[in-house]
């Protein structure tokens, strides 16, 4: 394949399997404290461009003339076109580094490691990373590109050069995922803004069964990795009627491709690499789900138990040292919603855990729907009753361990409605 060289791109993404404790930490130990400029990420693209996995392109240009670059990692014997690929789109935000630094990381890594699960991985999927989105935004520091314009709101109107390449670049490569890397405010009033989430898409009798699957799957398994690196997450999905002005929703719910808004909450002394490490470890699920999972929307098939002695075997069984009790059964118990007393007009779900079985994460539902993934207590969620169709519904609460089985569970049926409404006589 031949190169073509201009103001070049990032690009990174990977696996999460026993090599990958390694490579998180090795990709999460290049992510500077301080963020690097634009013309410092677009120096280090030209020198990977000389790498044999590393091509880039520029897919346009801004109002202020500088670049917005792609670039593709790939297994140097391969044609990326014939990989899965997945899309990787940093920075919109200008004042958002931190998937931009992940992404370098990642770039960085992918471009020169030899180890087995990093060879593996690029023979089966194709890394395209856009890491500056908003080149102009990213050299003030603002939010908004050249004109002021957010471009997280621009995805339906496509009016700014920066929107339309990269529209451009996802028609001509097609990429089987896309993932879009933002960054939370310390403090807000949302209750979805309060920790780091995830938003994919849902289940929805509009949307095809493959794409909810997908996002479902991989949303889940999102949620365990990050509990087993400590990371707080909730995962929240889209429908038809979302607005689609946003990126994620744009490709999700338009393109019917499956798609992943990454926010990393900053404040509370959270560092740069810190908040990388959060888009670093999701990109890394992603990417190891479409390897070798991507066909995988069927329910897991539980494993049977090691059987012992057949009925009638004259052997003796092997004496067993004695075992450990057994942990005590989950039991997922759903209190009375209740105003919630932070948020004016919202009303609160929340349950109780008891027992000591481990389990991964929890489900929030109504009517089959689910409303939030989360795998850090409080176990609660802040639900604006506006959503929910009139008179009884089923409000569920599950908890699932690492292999995506349910557990325990708790429902109840009962009807919402909204904190301080009139209910009449």
């Amino acid at each position: 394949m031949m190169k073509r060289l201009l103001a070049p791109a990032i690009l990174a993404l990977c696996v999460a399997w026993p090599a990958g404790a390694e490579i998180v930490a090795d990709i999460v130990g290049q992510i500077p404290r301080q963020a690097h400029s634009y013309a410092q990420v677009m120096a280090a693209l030209q020198e990977l461009h000389a790498t044999p996995r590393v091509d880039c392109w520029s897919i346009g240009t801004t109002h202020q003339g500088r670049t917005v670059a792609m670039a593709v990692v790939h297994d140097a014997d391969s044609d990326p076109r014939e990989l899965r690929k997945i899309m990787i789109i940093a920075r919109q935000h200008g004042n958002e580094p931190a998937g931009t630094e992940a992404a370098m990381a990642l770039l960085r890594h992918f471009a020169a490691g030899e180890g087995r699960a990093e060879v593996a991985l690029l023979r089966r999927v194709a890394l395209l990373i856009i890491p500056m989105a908003n080149p102009d935004g990213a050299a003030a520091s603002r939010r908004g590109n050249g004109r002021g314009v957010d471009l997280n709101r621009d995805w339906a109107a496509l009016s700014q050069p920066e929107t339309r390449a990269i529209e451009g670049a996802f028609l001509d490569w097609r990429p089987d995922v896309v993932i879009d890397l933002h960054e939370l405010p310390a403090s807000s009033s949302k209750p979805s803004y309060q920790e780091n989430f995830v938003e994919t898409i849902g289940t929805h009798a509009a949307l095809p069964a493959a794409l909810s699957g997908s996002c479902g799957r991989t949303s889940a398994q999102i949620s365990v990795w990050m509990k087993r690196y400590d990371i707080p997450l909730n995962c929240y999905y889209d429908t038809p009627g979302d607005d689609t002005r946003l990126c994620h929703r744009h490709f999700g719910l338009g393109h019917q491709v499956p798609s992943y808004l990454f926010e990393s909450k900053t404040g509370r002394g959270r560092s740069l690499p810190e908040r990388a490490a959060y888009h670093v470890l999701g990109m890394l699920v992603i990417a190891n789900q479409l390897a070798y999972h991507h066909d995988e929307f069927a329910p897991r098939v539980q494993m049977a138990a090691t059987p012992g002695p057949a009925p009638g075997d004259s052997r003796e069984a092997a004496v067993a040292p004695e075992a450990p009790p057994p942990p005590a059964p989950l039991a997922v118990t759903l209190g009375d919603p209740c105003a919630d007393e932070e948020r004016e007009g919202r009303t609160l779900l929340w349950a109780e855990i008891a027992g000591d079985e481990d389990f991964a994460y929890l489900t929030f539902e109504i009517n089959g729907r689910v409303l939030v993934l989360t795998n850090r207590a409080p176990w609660q969620y802040s639900l604006d009753p506006t959503i929910c169709p009139e008179g009884p519904v089923e409000i569920a609460a599950r908890a699932y361990d690492a292999s995506g089985r349910c557990i325990a569970a708790d429902r109840r049926t009962l009807t919402i409605v909204a904190p301080g409404a009139n209910l009449g006589q």
